[in-house]
């Protein structure tokens, strides 16, 4: 043992080394506690009313969060997605968020608390799957549940207006409650026949913290050209301004500019457009050619 500990290098080296064999043994003594991966599958196919042969692209993964052992098991079904969050301890359903359904249109998340009653032995969870009424409690760090001060319906009703658009104008791809940044936000995105819309609103006041607009835009006058090319028949960079302000119904008196180019995208020749006015920075693509606005994004900061 002396001579283990005779140098400051050795003795430094030898309690590293016993510390890594403590952590080891720790870490097995208490995974030997934990429910295995086939009894977690079990917990989350008998919730969801399924047998591992209508489950595809299954998934299980041992993680540790916010000081516990949980199962993260992810499958398909018919169109769905499943994802369960399962207590490693007892079993026990911590969350499940489903998404989709067989017309496709339709991806709404469930969060429910911990049941406390559901144990990998029992495998015969409840086979109905709750639709989101906006009023879902949602899970935090520690397992309690917590409500947002508005419902899905209202969050998504902030973000068509936004966009100027009824409910009958749109169809939903995603409406789902998240946390971003320590807060409750909804995730919005829906499509029209022109063009996919991207939300994100703040679940506590209904607020739009972020939005992404992408047009279903085919290129009026293609440019196979580079961008330093010397076709005259590009808008130029000061239109480019010029439409994106339009567009954000600002002048350029109200903004600081961070980025004007022309770039090449897959052929065609296009203005990418940054400026910022106060907290809110915009971000414009632009064709070169016929002015168009091929995609937009504004981040409210």
């Amino acid at each position: 043992m002396k001579r283990l500990f005779s140098t400051p290098k050795r003795a430094v080296i030898s309690v590293i080394c016993m510390v890594v064999v403590i952590a080891a043994i720790i870490a097995i003594a208490v995974k030997s506690t934990l429910i295995t991966k086939t009894e977690a599958k079990a917990v989350a196919l008998g919730d969801a009313g399924l047998n591992e042969a209508e489950a595809s692209a299954l998934r299980i993964r041992l993680e540790f969060d916010d000081g516990r052992f949980q199962y993260e098991v992810e499958f398909y079904n018919n169109g769905s997605e499943y994802e369960y969050f399962i207590q490693a301890k007892d079993g026990a359903i911590i969350a499940r968020d489903i998404e989709g359904g067989a017309d496709g249109n339709n991806y709404e998340q469930n969060l429910l608390p911990d049941a406390g009653n559901q144990s990998a032995a029992d495998g015969n969870s409840s086979a109905q799957l709750q639709e989101d009424k906006g009023n879902q409690p949602v899970i935090d760090g520690n397992g309690a549940a917590q409500s947002q001060e508005y419902s899905l319906d209202e969050a998504k009703a902030a973000a068509l207006t936004d966009a100027g658009l009824s409910e009958s104008d749109v169809t939903f791809k995603k409406a789902e409650l998240d946390y971003d940044k320590g807060m409750q936000v909804y995730d919005i995105k829906f499509y029209t026949s022109d063009a996919e819309y991207d939300y994100e609103i703040n679940a506590s006041d209904k607020t739009v913290l972020e939005k992404s607009v992408e047009p279903f835009q085919i290129r009026e006058n293609p440019v196979n050209s580079a961008p330093n090319s010397s076709d005259n028949h590009y808008i130029g960079v000061d239109r480019a301004k010029e439409i994106a302000l339009n567009h954000a119904n600002l002048s350029e008196t109200d903004v600081v500019f961070t980025k004007e180019k022309l770039e090449n995208d897959d052929g065609g020749a296009e203005y990418e457009i940054e400026f910022h006015s106060g907290r809110t920075e915009y971000d414009y693509t632009i064709d070169a050619a016929s002015g168009n606005i091929i995609e937009y994004d504004v981040d409210y900061d």
